[in-house]
């Protein structure tokens, strides 16, 4: 063979071990699901076996049960984040239907850079000017950069996955679906928590919260801090560092007050500081390989610079070969930068107003972002392909909501305007094949100096209302206007000569109206049936890629879908047992496609697609102290149509039956928890976790060599708490079979390269809790 490509089989060998999972997962969901309405009727109820909590979430933009909301959303309470070992924000699609959250996007080495992907619908891009397909909003505030998308959970209340688009109540950017992080609030009593962790990797975590009520109770206040620590648990070989090791402190007070009986007023602010390594990257093949040819870079930068620069392989030769593949996923040759700082601070003031039946809701917020990222995706001591960016962003947002219900209260409604604006610089540097320039070679190394500057803004008014036709019978309609305003600088240098090839400004707008219109009626006092069609976009934008020339700097317009969705959300046995489903079909138009294949790198408007699929989610209580969950979620996405791309050099490496990137056909995961109650009054909970996946890509041009297979996570943790429930003891592991999988990768034919990011492995833990 001409390549070497020691690559850890996934979890193919959990597959034959168990059958699959995720047919295991459906039946079993589905015999719940028929099984219901029969042991409803003909069976009572267990006499132990005690009732399912009632989940709360804001999916509407007000607070409501779970069940009565026709969305297809996925809430967690933070008794379920904590039990589940949920530590940063991506583990929980572990346990979302139809969902991928993944950190180290490709070709940036940031830990913290977000790609989310739900029903085939996201942004597999970190760069500035790239918008995310799914919004996230922590305390009702849009954070508009997947830059730090990967946020640590700390002292959280909830957190709600929202799938389809929320193009209504959300706005922009939630084409595929939102993401609503809401933190705990102070409360009036004088209370705290101490956590402390440690673990494998030498981690070393200290979390704590205090609440403080001050002016008798007038003005409360909540500060909550955190200090995360572990090693890495990828190597370089070169020089010892690690990768993939975490270093973040971060602070968040808050103040409440009753300004009078009807007006409330929260603020907030807080801070993160991140100062770690690189995501850890691989080498996983070398030209020439399946889809890498090497033509013209790596040919020519082995025969003219390679053994020109003093640099050894493993096999003896002076050139860059599959020789520095190495046998473990968690080590690597790479020499170049190895840095991933994050700092975000930010502040947001909330004043609620009640005026009888309207309320009156104003949302201020001010954030700012610096990163600083870096990987080496040649992962040798050659500089042939990295990259180093220094990003700065600060965003403004402000909105105005009226809420209320009339005829006595068989309308309720929900309106307002938005405005939101951002300003933000990516200084980029990219190394690729250094020295392919005279007098070594041909002027053919297109290592470039990079300075991208944005600077958007964004107005919207919407409104949405829900009318009771019948007791039983009620309609949804709600449509939103959205004017989006962007304006680019890009300007490039190439490094071989310090020639600037592209010194270009771009401005545009785009308006978009997103409608949407609901049915819904209740089956019974624990069954809703709902029908929806709702439009959502993401925002056009400009390529900032170039490696050639300002006609490379092209606009791509907002890409749109309509999604029609039927559901049904019911209860049995005495509120036992919950089973929801949601069937959906969409259809996705303009969709910007995200091509990273160095040297071909942009965003072009250039297929069509259909997505169809379906969700169902269990929650049971069967016995007393026992619980069980189930999410099973399917998702076919085809393309209808495939164009081209929208400049001279732009070439889409995909046709009709190409597969969207990053949407396994199947997610599954299923949950069982025992509690058992001690004869001092304490008690003893353990519970395991079953996450699973069916193959998928990692880029959209379907490189074999980056896919994942399908693979399952198994996540267990036992838990002590003392008689009075003052203090916690938790044992803990994730990953425990060991499983190797890919969160991100990317391939270069002309560089000849395939690199990957692998997942975390084996973990386990010790926290120790106290309440005061």
């Amino acid at each position: 063979m001409s390549y070497t490509q020691r690559r850890v089989r996934p979890a193919n060998g959990f597959l034959r071990a168990h059958g699959n999972p995720h047919r295991l997962l459906l039946a079993t969901g589905l015999a719940l699901v028929m099984a219901a309405p029969v042991a409803a009727q003909n069976s009572p109820p267990p006499a132990d076996g005690g009732t399912l909590e009632e989940i709360v979430v804001t999916a509407r933009r007000r607070s409501e049960a779970l069940q009565d909301t026709p969305v297809a959303v996925t809430a967690f309470t933070a008794e379920g984040l904590e039990a589940r070992s949920v530590e940063t924000l991506d583990n929980i699609a572990r346990f979302t239907p139809n969902i991928r959250f993944d950190g180290a996007a490709a070709l940036s080495g940031g830990n913290y850079n977000a790609t989310v992907f739900i029903r085939g619908i996201g942004q597999n891009d970190f760069a500035i000017f790239s918008d995310p397909g799914v919004g996230f909003y922590v305390d009702g505030v849009y954070y508009a950069r997947s830059i730090g998308g990967i946020m640590d959970a700390v002292d959280l209340a909830s957190v709600e996955v929202l799938r389809g688009p929320q193009g209504t109540l959300f706005g922009k950017n939630t084409i595929g679906g939102a993401v609503l992080i809401n933190t705990q609030r102070p409360t009036d009593d004088l209370s705290g928590r101490v956590e402390l962790t440690t673990g494998r990797f030498d981690r070393l975590d200290v979390k704590g919260v205090v609440n403080v009520p001050l002016a008798d109770g007038k003005v409360l206040t909540r500060l909550s801090v955190s200090s995360l620590n572990r090693d890495g648990y990828a190597k370089r070989l070169s020089d010892g560092q690690d990768m993939g090791d975490r270093n973040a402190d971060s602070a968040r007070l808050q103040l409440s007050t009753n300004v009078t009986e009807d007006i409330d007023f929260h603020l907030v602010g807080d801070v993160t500081r991140a100062r770690e390594h690189s995501a850890p990257n691989k080498l996983l093949a070398v030209a020439p390989a399946p889809g890498l040819t090497g033509q013209p870079f790596l040919v020519n930068y082995n025969n003219l610079v390679a053994p020109t620069r003093g640099v050894t392989a493993p096999n003896g030769q002076k050139t860059l070969n599959s020789s520095f593949i190495t046998d473990s996923p968690f080590t690597t040759w790479g020499t170049g930068p190895n840095v991933n700082d994050l700092d975000l601070w930010g502040l947001a003031g909330t004043l609620t107003w009640n005026l009888g039946n309207v309320e009156a809701k104003s949302i201020t917020a001010y954030r700012e972002l610096q990163a600083t990222f870096a990987r080496d995706g040649d992962n040798t001591p050659f500089t042939y392909r990295e990259t180093f960016n220094d990003d700065d962003q600060w965003q403004f947002s402000q909105e105005f909501q009226l809420s209320g219900d009339a005829i006595d209260g068989r309308f309720t409604w929900v309106g307002g305007v938005y405005y939101f604006t951002e300003e933000g610089t990516d200084n980029a540097r990219a190394d690729l094949a250094m020295g392919l320039w005279p007098p070594l070679g041909p002027p053919m190394s297109p290592a470039t100096l990079i300075l991208n500057r944005i600077d958007n803004t964004s107005y919207a008014v919407f409104g949405q209302g829900n009318f009771k036709l019948t007791d039983d019978l009620s309609v949804t309609a709600g449509a939103r206007w959205n004017r989006d305003k962007k304006w680019i600088s890009v300007f490039n240098r190439r490094q071989r000569d310090q020639v600037v090839f592209t010194n270009v400004q771009r401005s545009g707008d785009w308006n978009a109206f997103t409608p949407k219109l609901g049915l819904e009626y209740k089956a019974g006092d624990d069954a809703l049936l709902y029908a929806s069609a709702g439009k959502g976009f993401k925002s056009g934008g400009y390529n900032a890629r170039p490696l050639a020339d300002e006609s490379e700097v092209t606009q791509y317009e907002p890409e749109t879908i309509w999604t029609y969705e039927v559901g049904a959300k019911t209860g049995w046995l005495d509120n036992r047992l919950i089973v929801n489903v949601a069937g959906y079909l969409s259809k996705y138009d303009n969709i910007q496609l995200t091509v990273n294949q160095t040297p071909r790198n942009f965003v072009a408007n250039a297929a069509k697609g259909t997505i169809k699929g379906a969700e169902l989610e269990v929650r049971a209580k069967p016995a007393k102290g026992l619980d069980f969950d189930l999410a099973v979620g399917y998702t076919d996405a085809q393309y209808d149509e495939v164009g081209t791309g929208l400049g001279p050099t732009q070439v889409l490496p995909i046709t009709k039956a190409a597969k969207f990137v990053k949407t396994p056909k199947w997610t599954a995961s299923t949950g069982l928890q025992y509690t058992h109650s001690l004869g001092d009054g304490s008690t003893l909970s353990l519970r395991g976790d079953l996450s699973a996946y069916s193959k998928f890509y990692n880029d959209v041009a379907n490189t074999e060599l980056v896919a994942q297979s399908g693979y399952g996570i198994v996540n267990s943790r036992l838990t002590y708490t003392s008689p009075d429930d003052s203090w916690t003891l938790a044992l803990f592991a994730t990953n425990v079979t060991d499983r190797r999988y890919f969160v991100s990768g990317n391939a270069s034919g002309a560089f000849g390269l395939a690199e990957v990011s692998y997942g975390r492995p084996r973990e386990w833990g010790v926290t120790l809790g106290a309440k005061f």
